[in-house]
């Protein structure tokens, strides 16, 4: 080999020599290089590179605390609270002498709830300085989410006896003051700290913040400025500041502050906060600018297209909504928010069973989320399941105790249940999480005048019209308060006042006819409803509708309504009832019945017609055949309430298949709760099975919704009887023979009575 080509492989030698020795660089070495770069991300305010960098700098060193620490401040630039708090804590575990980092990770571990781990790390640092004010201030905090109130008050003596010129300290002390509901020694605690330090902002940021929650809004806003005039682009007050705007109803001075929270984080989460105040005021244009960038990045896509599809549905624009849903779906099948907005469209468009579908997956993939729970109950009770609904609500509250919103669904669902004791209870416990809650005040009005309580509901009443003197719902509420106080004048122009306000309240509108049929002004009643079944037909409208002609002797027009109401809805028990007058009326039952059974042969799955056939052959008097239909829509549908409601009866009535007919009741009543032909089925089938103590409450039920029938009030005097109370029973039987000399049973009521004797 010549001496040329030697020096050549010489040095190609030496080279990839040099190669390896710079691939075999110290760890520590290439860690410090990434943690550079990060440094000069973080500097330029791009902390998501930042983010990354200080990561590869672990991977090369996992054991650098400063590593750790970088990355935890770039995570809490970023609003990452989760794994800004996961990386305090590695970094404080590594580097145990730095004081400052053990009470910052101690106080984000305050913030996130963990008391225990926050109490330790206030500890190691006090076993290192006994006196130092941060650490106690930090234990004091800790205890106090203990619920040990009275060491926390003891941390703090100790801090003050140290420091007692601390400003932060008597922000500390005022916290629990409040807490245990000393008012004026919080007030004075917080004023003394912005007094030992003015132009500290978190003093009076705390003084705004016990202002602002013990109503004194004036002076809350005074304290928050004064924060604000501090530092005019510090995140926190200006979130604060947005906050109190909102709460007290004064969004367009919200929106300045959370611009310049947007502006000062530039995180994700404050640009989506941004987005949903511009959704919440209705400003859509500035709400689309502020979201559609966010789609271009894959972190915030599925945060911005929800919302971008909400607004879309909001507008009308529901093909496009449900693009943008699937879109979140298809790159997350169990996007939670995703889900949930689903279900919501689904439910909207009374697409129940694909809206359960989706609700409970959202449940099945989230077993955790309240959220979920909550959409689970909204389409149960659509689905008029009641115990579903109720199980879901309660876990709801399992999860979240102080879950307002279920603990007003609950207060709806169960008046709708006819139990307005219970409706009020929940709205009570409510309004004791939020007292400014519109809708839990709104649900506890309407309980008591359920349960006949029109003082106390008067006087909630007028609380709320003075707070809310521009809601169709409390002008709705009025009137049908003064409708039970036979006050029609006055329950009138309530009604037509929440209407101006709220054209499609529906309420207001059945509170108007129900006036104009009193009146017997049918062709008013008639005007009023056809106008808003114009605008948007539903099953509640058409039975409404029906009413009104079928009072005015239209008999054909509201047939038409009736048959319309239960294609809309084959639930309707009231649209079925209808029909079934109206036909025997008109004496067309031989015509119904064979246009009902040529729509079920060409809709052999079809719940309503079959039902309808029933039916019709029950008041033609042929049982076996209707039976025999409400037999195979059971079959077709086992939950089908009319169905199961008049079969459970034919059973109970022959005293045939009674352990059947209990279940067919219990199904009916669980989809109808609040019928009295419901209720009185279920109380007929208790008695006829020798349990009349069971069936008294239902038969109650229906007495107290229909009280002019005498045949309830028959029935409710043989549960009595059966249960040996006689003295109800002989009140009961005496009460239907009054209103009805010769109803159905009016006999068997007279010979009950000779052998229940006067006493």
């Amino acid at each position: 080999m010549s001496t040329r080509v030697r020096c050549f492989v010489s040095v190609f030698v030496l080279a990839l020599g040099l190669c390896g020795a710079a691939c075999r660089q110290d760890p520590k070495v290439a860690s410090r290089r990434y943690v550079e770069s990060g440094d000069r991300f973080s500097k330029a305010g791009q902390y998501a590179e930042a983010v990354i960098e200080y990561r590869n700098a672990l991977q090369q060193d996992p054991g650098s605390g400063e590593a750790h620490l970088k990355l935890a401040e770039a995570y809490l630039a970023t609003q990452d609270l989760g794994n800004a708090l996961g990386e305090y804590v590695r970094a404080a575990d590594l580097l145990p002498n730095d004081v400052q980092l053990q009470l910052k990770a101690g106080n984000l571990l305050l913030f996130a709830g963990r008391f225990d781990d926050a109490r330790a790390r206030a500890g190691k640092v006090l076993e290192k300085d006994s006196r130092s004010v941060d650490a106690q201030v930090l234990l004091a905090n800790a205890l106090a989410g203990l619920k040990d109130i009275d060491g926390a008050l003891a941390q703090i003596e100790d801090a003050l006896r140290v420091d007692p010129a601390r400003s932060g300290t008597y922000s500390s002390l005022g916290t629990l003051e409040l807490s245990r509901g000393q008012r004026d020694a919080a007030e004075r605690a917080f004023k003394k700290a912005v007094e030992l330090e003015p132009r500290s902002l978190q003093a009076n940021l705390a003084l705004g913040n016990f202002y602002w929650l013990t109503g004194q809004p004036a002076q809350a806003e005074v304290s928050l400025k004064r924060a604000l005039d501090l530092d005019p682009r510090n995140a926190q007050t200006n979130r604060a500041l947005a906050s109190f705007y909102m709460s007290t109803h004064r969004p367009a001075d919200a929106e300045r502050p959370l611009k310049t929270v947007a502006e000062v984080t530039m995180s994700r989460a404050s640009v989506l906060t941004l987005a949903d105040y511009y959704l919440i005021v209705g400003n859509e244009a500035a709400a689309r600018a502020t979201l559609e960038p966010l789609l271009k990045e894959p972190k915030s896509f599925n945060e911005a297209a929800s919302r971008l599809a909400a607004l879309d549905y909001r507008k009308g624009q529901h093909d496009k909504a449900y693009r943008g849903v699937e879109a979140v779906l298809g790159k997350d099948q169990a996007n939670l928010q995703g889900l949930l907005l689903k279900s919501s469209f689904l439910l909207a468009d009374r697409k129940l069973d694909e809206a359960l579908q989706s609700a409970t997956a959202a449940t099945t993939r989230h077993p955790d989320s309240s959220s979920a729970f909550f959409a689970l109950g909204q389409v149960q009770a659509a689905r008029r399941q009641p115990d579903e609904a109720t199980a879901a609500f309660q876990e709801v509250l399992r999860l979240n105790p102080q879950a307002t919103e279920a603990k007003i669904a609950l207060s709806q669902l169960t008046l709708s249940q006819g139990r307005p004791e219970a409706s009020v209870a929940f709205a009570r416990e409510a309004l004791s999480d939020n007292l400014n809650s519109f809708d839990a005040q709104l649900a506890l009005v309407r309980g008591l005048v359920s349960s006949g309580e029109l003082d106390r509901a008067d006087a909630e009443l007028k609380r709320l019209t003075s707070r809310f003197p521009d809601s169709a719902a409390v002008h709705t509420q009025n009137g049908i308060l003064f409708s039970r106080r036979r006050q029609a004048a006055a329950a009138r122009a309530e009604f037509d006042h929440a209407l101006k306000l709220a054209p499609g309240n529906v309420e207001a509108l059945s509170g108007l006819v129900t006036l104009d049929l009193a009146n017997k002004d049918f062709k008013s009643a008639q005007a009023r409803v056809d106008a808003q079944i114009a605008a948007s037909p539903t099953a509640g409208l058409m039975t409404l509708g029906a009413r009104a002609y079928a009072a005015a002797g239209d008999l054909g027009k509201a047939e038409a309504y009736l048959r319309r109401a239960i294609e809309l809805d084959s639930r309707n028990l009231a649209a079925y009832s209808g029909l079934g007058q109206l036909y025997l009326a008109q004496k067309k039952l031989d015509q119904a019945r064979t246009e009902f059974e040529v729509l079920a042969a060409r809709q052999p799955r079809s719940v309503a017609a079959t039902t309808m056939v029933g039916i019709i052959l029950q008041v033609q008097g042929d049982a076996k055949g209707a039976r025999e239909r409400f037999e195979r829509v059971v079959e077709m549908d086992p939950e089908a309430a009319v169905a199961a409601n008049n079969l459970a009866w034919m059973y109970a009535e022959t005293g045939s298949n009674l352990d059947r007919a209990l279940q067919l009741a219990q199904t009916a009543h669980k989809h109808l709760p609040d019928l009295p032909e419901v209720n009185d089925t279920l109380g007929f089938v208790y008695y006829k099975k020798d349990l009349g103590a069971l069936a008294i409450p239902p038969f109650k039920v229906s007495v107290e919704k229909n009280p002019g029938n005498p045949v309830y009030h028959y029935h409710l005097g043989l549960a009595y009887a059966s249960a040996g109370d006689a003295v109800r029973a002989r009140q009961s039987l005496t009460k239907a023979l009054e209103l009805k000399p010769d109803f159905d049973g009016a006999p068997e009521a007279r010979r009950l009575l000779s052998t229940l004797g006067t006493h």
